[in-house]
């Protein structure tokens, strides 16, 4: 299992003394495939494991009483689903598999062996926790403040900034698999609303978008759409 983008990313807060690299790089964990659609940790269950998306995306959600799902977070290689489960139990929302994905399920014991070796490295995965929430918070302000055009941008800026982080952008390419449903049960939009607003951004040359990937064509200009300010990723590069 490689951990490359994990270490990237912790280090974006504090650099990861040899020692923390090495027991990070050796983490104890069992890989597991998942398809499209999966769920990877179930809503009121109290797993005694965290998730680390070693490739491809997931999603955390949550569903109203009629039935309903909304999106309340992406999640790309390097990233710890569900970290805060080691704290928080049960768990109020349900994880599953956005495309065909490899987790590593890293015991939480393993991670409280870790901490204890390496006290210091407490502070970046607090640092981590902290960096989903602030997406959160961002995500609560697209969802009330910014119309379809602005919102879908913003949603595509920041996964072109958060997949570059993870080393996965390629001339302006990543890895976006989901359906217009997936991004309409994120962004709160209807199918038909989806697919207007990304024909729209097509047609302003800001992005190019197939089954498999989003190419982000003028960055600036989709920036400027969206309102984006990347401060909130906390991003040094």
């Amino acid at each position: 299992m490689t951990v490359d983008p994990l270490i990237r990313k912790l280090e974006q807060f504090q650099p990861l003394s040899p020692g923390a690299r090495a027991a990070l790089e050796a983490m104890p964990s069992r890989l597991r495939e998942y398809q499209k659609g999966d769920l990877i940790v179930e809503a009121d269950t109290s797993p005694d494991e965290s998730a680390l998306v070693v490739t491809g995306c997931v999603f955390r959600f949550k569903r109203t009483a009629d039935g309903d799902r909304q999106i309340v977070a992406l999640h790309v290689p390097g990233d710890f689903v569900d970290l805060h489960s080691f704290v928080l139990k049960p768990m109020d929302h349900s994880v599953a598999a956005a495309v065909a994905s490899i987790v590593a399920r890293v015991p939480h014991g393993k991670i409280a062996d870790i901490l204890r070796d390496h006290p210091h490295l407490t502070r970046n995965l607090m640092w981590d926790m902290a960096l989903d929430a602030a997406i959160g918070r961002e995500w609560m302000v697209a969802m009330g403040r910014r119309q379809a055009p602005a919102r879908m941008a913003h949603l595509f800026c920041e996964m072109y900034f958060r997949m570059r982080r993870a080393g996965l952008v390629k001339d302006g390419s990543f890895e976006f698999s989901l359906t217009q449903q997936d991004v309409g049960d994120l962004c709160g939009l209807s199918t038909v609303h989806v697919n207007r607003t990304i024909q729209a951004l097509r047609k302003k040359e800001l992005i190019a978008m197939d089954s498999k990937s989003v190419t982000i064509l003028a960055l600036e200009e989709l920036i400027g759409l969206a309102g984006f300010d990347p401060a909130y990723l906390h991003l040094l590069e």
